[in-house]
């Protein structure tokens, strides 16, 4: 297998499939034991099946070039990640807070 040549959209891809435990709370991934990106890899694309045609497919209007762009699209998905974010900010804003009022110690020796 040859090292594919890594373009900026296939090197976000990678990034989000490494990331992706974050993205469905719902679902468990195995820990990645990889650091950095790989160096041998392949990317395919899924083909429908004619028999699902009316019940699971996707119209070509939704369809997207990239996994980045189809998760950029899932509102579920931008609604998720932005309720996690405001909760995340507003729990370090309040330790924050708390840090800041708390009495500063001295130490003598």
């Amino acid at each position: 297998m040859k090292a594919p040549e890594i373009t900026s959209e296939l090197k976000n891809d990678l990034k989000v499939l490494k990331m992706r435990a974050s993205l469905d709370p719902k679902h468990f991934y195995k820990k990645n034991d990889r650091d950095g990106l790989p160096k041998y890899f392949q990317v395919g694309t899924v083909l429908d099946s004619p028999i699902d045609f009316y019940h699971s497919r996707i119209p070509k209007k939704q369809r997207k070039k990239t996994i980045v762009e189809e998760l950029l699209a899932d509102s579920e998905l931008r609604r998720y990640n932005k309720r996690k974010y405001q909760e995340i900010m507003s729990e370090k804003a309040a330790y924050a807070a708390g840090k800041k009022n708390r009495k500063k110690k001295k130490f003598h020796n």
